[in-house]
């Protein structure tokens, strides 16, 4: 990390603080500066966007940003400077208390320091040299879903993508909530590298969202330790597949130095029985958008829960707006917090939410609609995975299915919140429908997107779950015991895919992710193209051109391609039309306006090219007007802008 990257952090950190203070709501310091963080991010996020689009991405609008919300951020702090002050002479008392007393701030400062450390240890291996000169990765979140996330970060740090488009699909709508991977790119002009920019972004989210765990939760429990089981219940998360895979598979068979070497997920086992992953090694770090959604969402509610009495307008707005923004950055809490708010607004029936609903809705409508795909992926189903993998339509499986992948999570819940106030009762019913929607429809061109609703229903009702484990662990005895090994078969499976994680030598993993001839390929693109050329290469899950330069290509994964909606499979087809040089190559050159053609290792192994193929294409394309504008090690760069 760099000074300039150091002062950016800062800065993100100093905004979001002082924006706490354009809202009369009662929070402490430390809340205030913990939920700074993601406030700040997305303020940095969406004004540095729209002032990189009106002008580009470099440091100086980077800096523009931050000092434009640092002096009108400046103006809510300095008019409540009082508040401010009070609020800072609290902490320094409520630092004296004991960890155990429910003001002390103690327990959040623990969880940041403790997270910072894990999310650094994940970071630091997640990206590593190898001897060709390449780039190797030490687990599947870095070599799956962020080659994706590469390329769209890469898209705007240097191919200066504004208005956006989708650089995997050349031509089409960026139908996905970018803005964390937005937020990244805003590093590489600071001095950081696109692999660097991923790891400081996702370190710095990565570690505030226990600690907001902790402060929205402590909101639905009786005392601290409850706070703490809740939100291990949700970061440990995996169900009950370890032990059967763990203890009476691989420990046996290993021995115990198995634990130094993990050879597999025990909560995902890609689809087949395992369907809802650990929410740190599944959904935190791969899908990146839920680093400011999931703490996004926590905050929301906190903000709502802290408001219900007093009811002060001003912090319904600010909820809505925030609510507004989350479509750039994490669709699925938008959706999930307009579900909530709505029965909550149906169970109350008062005007005031009409100051929460219209920021909220204004804001976030036109973004989800300029999102939405061309093609219709809805389809309604029985009991979501019954009947698919190796599970069957029955109801022995759908109950084993659930026991398998989230253990006894729901009936706990469920009892937490029957046990509950009428008032958390209230807030609470809601969270069931997170349950229901995936059992029956599919919203998505996946059905394994349905995962993110459950994790969605875990992160909610935590609490309750967190609450129920408490009352039982202080009554002593023999109850102290049952909630022991409660707790052990709730964190027993994600405890060891968090380890795994953390270990850079678990198999299979380090892998080779980039050779030294793709990341030479790439800087020469990078240097000598220009940023809104248009590259014809191998649709494979990873490639040189998307990770290393962000230019637009004609398409990317296709599993990725599916996801967002896209029709991957014609452009699967053309790809290999025109490396075939099948009749008509030419005009699907120009139909997606390539000004590229890309002939490598991957593209001769994905499309079954002959030996010597190069020539024969090279003869073709440089007949026709084409350049050969790069020839080294196994890769050659067409010019084909020009070609007849």
């Amino acid at each position: 990390m760099n000074l300039l990257t150091a002062v950016f952090i800062c800065s993100i950190v100093l905004i979001g603080f002082t924006t706490t203070y354009s809202i009369q709501s009662r929070l402490p310091f430390e809340e205030r500066l913990i939920f700074g963080v993601v406030l700040g991010v997305i303020e940095v996020s969406i004004l540095g966007f729209l002032l990189s689009w009106a002008f580009s991405v470099s440091r100086t609008t980077i800096f523009m940003t931050v000092g434009i919300l640092l002096t009108v951020n400046s103006i809510f702090a300095l008019r409540r400077r009082s508040v401010l002050i009070a609020d800072y002479e609290s902490l320094l008392i409520r630092c004296k208390r004991k960890w155990n007393d429910p003001l002390s701030p103690k327990v959040p400062i623990f969880l940041l320091v403790s997270s910072n450390l894990l999310t650094t240890r994940i970071m630091q291996i997640a990206y590593d040299g190898t001897d060709s000169g390449g780039v190797a990765v030490s687990h599947l979140s870095v070599y799956g879903d962020w080659s994706a996330h590469l390329a769209y970060a890469a898209s705007f740090a240097y191919s200066d993508n504004f208005p956006p488009e989708l650089p995997t699909a050349a031509g089409e709508s960026f139908s996905y909530h970018f803005g964390i991977d937005w937020f990244s790119a805003m590093f590489v002009p600071l001095g950081l590298d696109i692999f660097s920019a991923m790891q400081i972004s996702t370190v710095l989210l990565g570690s505030v969202l226990p600690p907001i765990l902790y402060f929205g939760y402590k909101r639905f429990v009786s005392n601290n330790r409850a706070a703490v089981f809740a939100l291990l219940i949700f970061l440990l998360s995996g169900g009950t597949a370890a032990f059967f895979r763990f203890l009476f598979e691989d420990l046996p068979k290993e021995g115990p130095s198995i634990l130094l070497n993990l050879p597999r997920s025990y909560a995902f086992d890609g689809f087949d029985r395992n369907w809802v992953d650990n929410a740190v090694t599944g959904f935190l770090y791969p899908q990146r958008p839920t680093l400011i959604g999931f703490s996004a969402l926590v905050i929301v509610i906190v903000l709502l829960w802290e408001n219900r009495k007093i009811k002060i307008s001003s912090t319904y707005v600010f909820a809505g707006i925030l609510v507004g923004a989350l479509p750039v950055f994490h669709i699925f809490s938008f959706g999930a917090l307009l579900l909530l708010s709505t029965f909550w607004a149906l169970t109350s029936m008062k005007k005031y939410w009409l100051h929460f609903f219209t920021p909220a809705l204004l804001l976030g409508v036109p973004v989800l609609v300029w999102q939405w795909p061309d093609r219709d992926g809805r389809s309604w189903h029985q009991l979501w995975v019954l009947g698919k993998s190796s599970w069957n339509l029955n109801v022995i499986d759908f109950l084993w299915f659930w026991l398998l992948n989230t253990g006894l999570v729901i009936p706990i819940a469920a009892l937490g919140i029957v046990r509950s106030s009428r008032e958390i009762k209230r807030f609470a019913i809601p969270i069931f429908a997170f349950l229901i929607i995936p059992n029956i429809a599919i919203w998505h061109f996946w059905i394994g997107n349905n995962a993110k609703y459950v994790i969605l229903f875990l992160l909610l009702s935590a609490p309750f779950i967190g609450e129920q484990v408490e009352l039982l662990f202080k009554s002593g005895g023999l109850r102290k015991s049952l909630s022991v090994a409660l707790l052990i078969s709730l964190l027993f499976t994600g405890t060891l895919d968090v380890w795994r994680a953390m270990d850079k030598t678990t198999g299979p993993y380090p892998v080779e992710y980039l050779t030294g001839s793709d990341v030479l390929v790439g800087e020469w693109i990078l240097k000598n193209t220009p940023s809104d050329a248009t590259f014809a290469s191998a649709n494979t899950n990873t490639h040189p051109v998307r990770v290393l330069t962000g230019r637009s290509v004609v398409s990317g994964s296709p599993g990725r391609l599916n996801d967002l909606g896209i029709n991957w499979y014609s452009r699967d087809q053309d790809l290999r039309s025109i490396y075939q040089l099948q009749e008509g190559y030419g005009q699907l050159l120009a139909r997606y306006q390539v000004t590229h053609v890309v002939l490598g290792p991957l593209e001769k192994l994905h499309y079954g090219l002959p030996p010597n193929y190069e020539l024969q294409i090279g003869e073709e394309l440089i007949l026709h007007g084409a350049q050969l504008v790069y020839d080294r090690a196994n890769y050659q760069v067409y010019d084909v802008q020009d070609m007849q």
